[in-house]
């Protein structure tokens, strides 16, 4: 039987096989656990030596290469330097004829210029504007980046009755399912029992999401699809001290709050095993499709604490006067709490970059870095800045300091965010990433694990649709995505001789020697 030569391409944010095996082996009538017995299975490892994000993760297995060479560091970011220099894998498939189709992948916000071999294509929920190829998927784009702007880093129970109202009536038309709807009446009714039950909001967006790919899949079948899904990555940020309560060498959470929140990941992983459900029985109707399940790094428990919010920018306009900037003189563009991205003018550019760098806040400092650096930090790309406030548990003067001059929080935007579920965060990112690979037709030569780096996955992405790799790309292993041929080991060597160990978010992730060996 033929191999199948198009690609849907699930993108689960964040996921590592700690999460995935232990729910497989609780659940083995599951979907995910029948996944991995058919699927060719790799661990894959993030390279990227600036910062582990997601944001900055996904661009390197999108474009194959780390972020060191493609800059893209902050949501909002401006990319047309490197959309030209390192163009992602959908960019690079209908520059050579294959139609495409993107749904929520990151860094997405435009619409390309050239939409002709493009099936759909839906922004990201960042994106500043609401835009969306064809424009009849516009509707559900506009209720999707209402929804998000209501819940940036706790759940908004109330609903955008204007975006709704129009998503409503073009939904039986574009995908309504009966077991979208189940799980959302299920969800609603869970949490007027129990009110703190409200974060599974943050679950049902992505079964709507896969209605709407669904029906524009059947509807234009591209050869190659992406769809996005952030919802168990926000899960396990919150709640892997409750999952996994000895994960960590440190656990300061109470046993109540444990108890609340213990089955809020499992919750998230069934959520996706009804998206892989009805993924698999789609390929499995067109077996011209292979299903690729893919995270860009993963997560792991770190010390957590149980904590009432944090002092942020809460108005971004109101900051931005403080600093001397009108509202003509800036745009916002959206990213993630407590993050603020915004692209002045130019003429006000080197202005706000100087008063950026005189702030200070109970004698802290507000730093330059292409990090995030608590307390505060600001990182410029042209006109573009990235601002990062984050003082946990602030308890000091409620003012900033510039040029001489105190300016009280009220005046300058800074406010309280609260941790509407008592935690920052219990799980952090690692470099350590999944990728399975599911051809309905074949039966994978073996479902043992690979170790291969994200960076592998574009040229080998590339050459399954007979596009030559970049120049600047990894060697290429073309037998990735074939799953009757035995997988190949990824070696790694640290330049420093050190012995390998997971990297969470604010270390510097380690120089990585690569090489490809035979199993």
């Amino acid at each position: 039987m033929a191999h199948a030569d198009k690609v849907i391409l699930l993108e689960v944010n964040e996921l590592p096989y700690r999460v995935i095996d232990d729910w497989s082996s609780r659940h083995p009538d599951s979907c995910l656990s029948a996944l991995l017995a058919s699927s060719k299975q790799f661990e894959t490892v993030c390279e990227d030596q600036i910062e582990l994000d997601p944001w900055i993760s996904w661009p390197t297995l999108h474009r194959g290469v780390i972020d060191e060479m493609h800059r893209i560091l902050h949501l909002g970011q401006p990319l047309e330097d490197a959309n030209v220099k390192y163009p992602p894998i959908w960019q690079l498939l209908a520059e050579h004829g294959v139609n495409v189709g993107v749904m929520g992948s990151l860094h997405t916000g435009s619409l390309p210029q050239n939409t002709s071999n493009y099936s759909f294509y839906v922004p990201d929920f960042f994106a500043d504007s609401n835009q969306a190829h064809p424009a009849e998927l516009r509707p559900f784009q506009a209720f999707n980046l209402a929804m998000t702007r209501r819940s940036g880093r706790n759940v908004d129970a109330g609903l955008a009755k204007q975006e709704a109202l129009a998503f409503a009536r073009k939904y039986p038309l574009q995908g309504l399912s009966l077991s979208t709807l189940a799980s959302t009446l299920r969800a609603l009714v869970a949490e007027r029992r129990h009110p703190h039950l409200k974060c599974r909001r943050r679950s049902i967006q992505p079964l709507l999401t896969l209605d709407v790919f669904l029906h524009m899949m059947r509807k234009k079948r591209p050869g190659f699809a992406t769809l996005h899904t952030n919802h168990v990555a926000a899960a396990m940020h919150r709640y892997w001290a409750a999952a996994y309560p000895t994960d960590a060498r440190e656990n300061h959470t109470s046993e109540e709050w444990r108890g609340k929140y213990r089955r809020e990941i499992d919750f998230t992983m069934s959520v996706l095993d009804q998206m892989l459900l009805r993924l698999t029985e789609f390929v499995k109707r067109d077996p011209a499709y292979k299903l690729v399940l893919a995270s860009s790094l993963g997560q792991a428990a770190v010390t957590s604490h149980m904590t009432r919010g944090f002092t942020t920018v809460r108005d971004v306009a109101a900051f931005m006067r403080a600093l001397g900037l009108s509202e003509q003189d800036f745009s916002q563009r959206f990213a993630m709490v407590p993050c603020v991205s915004v692209v002045t003018s130019p003429e006000k550019a080197d202005e706000f970059e100087r008063k950026l760098s005189a702030i200070t806040v109970s004698g802290r400092k507000m730093v330059a870095s292409q990090n995030e650096i608590a307390p505060l930090s600001f990182h410029r790309n042209g006109n573009g800045f990235h601002v990062f406030v984050y003082f946990e548990g602030y308890a000091g003067e409620q003012s900033l300091e510039l040029g001489g001059r105190s300016i009280p929080f009220t005046e300058c935007g800074f406010g309280v965010q609260e941790h509407q579920d008592e935690i920052a965060c219990s799980a952090r990112h690692t470099p350590d990433g999944v990728l399975l690979v599911h051809d309905p037709n074949v039966r994978p030569s073996e479902t043992r694990r690979s170790r291969i780096s994200t960076l592998h996955i574009a040229p080998a992405l590339l050459a399954m649709f007979g596009v030559e790799p970049r120049s600047y790309m990894a060697a290429l292993d073309e037998s990735i995505f074939d799953v009757s041929v035995p997988g190949t080991r990824l070696s790694l060597e640290t330049h420093s001789g050190g012995v390998e160990r997971p990297v969470v978010r604010g270390d510097r992730a380690r120089n990585v020697a690569v090489t490809l060996q035979p199993m």
